[in-house]
């Protein structure tokens, strides 16, 4: 009974993953209608008397610490050291999450091909000519995923809450700067849930999951621990 909810757990979180996806594309779509865009284009200009020294600043900040780039070397550096620190089911999910976001968010865009805001609206330019998803809020949102994901303990409702407030910030940043839709940030967002959801459902996997701790394990070790799996079982 125990293996059967895992398997439903797994498949509830790849499934919902892949939900997530198309939730996405869906709303990518929608964006291009000219009436969300009028919409988007109102929301947009709302902010525009908001707009100060500090706060543009503080945007052009967030935009820095959130660009590809930084989500790039994330996925390099980060699953290195989980590796050598022996957590080399969180080093391979680290990879996935991040990489499968970015390349996600690349491949909506260029399929969509959503024109960015009118450029009177910039403080900005643009790092590409596509808008939806942005990069910049799937990097913040798979950051604080990531942050969740990694942090046991304590810290974890901490940490939870400062990558809420690193995400939200990022995308607020984006709008504000005039170079993003509000429906590219949402769309940002849904790219890493998803992809979240996906990769964490596969490493779930009891198959998957006991190959990466069998992993520089030595035989001997898998023996007897293989051995004492199932004698547990036999006393079930």
């Amino acid at each position: 009974m125990i293996v059967e909810r895992l398997h439903v757990t797994e498949r509830m979180k790849i499934v919902g993953g892949l939900l997530l996806l198309m939730l996405m594309a869906v709303l990518g779509i929608v964006a291009k209608t000219p009436t969300l865009t009028r919409v988007d284009i109102r929301l947009d200009e709302h902010l525009v008397p908001l707009r100060d020294a500090v706060l543009t600043l503080g945007a052009k900040g967030a935009t820095v610490v959130a660009q590809a780039e930084v989500g790039a070397v994330i996925a390099v550096l980060v699953p290195v050291g989980l590796w050598l620190l022996r957590r080399r089911r969180d080093a391979l999910i680290t990879a996935c999450l991040m990489a499968g976001s970015l390349a996600v968010a690349f491949a909506v865009k260029v399929l969509l091909a959503e024109h960015r805001p009118p450029q009177r609206l910039w403080v900005i330019p643009p790092d590409n000519a596509e808008s939806f998803p942005s990069g910049h809020a799937t990097v913040a949102a798979a950051v604080a995923l990531l942050l969740f994901l990694l942090v046991r303990g304590r810290l974890r409702a901490l940490v939870a809450i400062l990558g809420v407030l690193f995400a939200l910030g990022v995308g607020f940043a984006r709008v504000y700067l005039g170079v993003h839709y509000p429906v590219d940030v949402v769309g940002g967002y849904l790219v890493a849930a998803g992809v979240s959801l996906v990769v964490v459902g596969i490493f779930d996997i009891p198959s998957i999951r006991r190959g990466l701790e069998d992993v520089g394990t030595p035989a001997s070790g898998r023996h007897h621990a293989g051995r004492a799996s199932r004698t547990m079982a036999e006393r079930h």
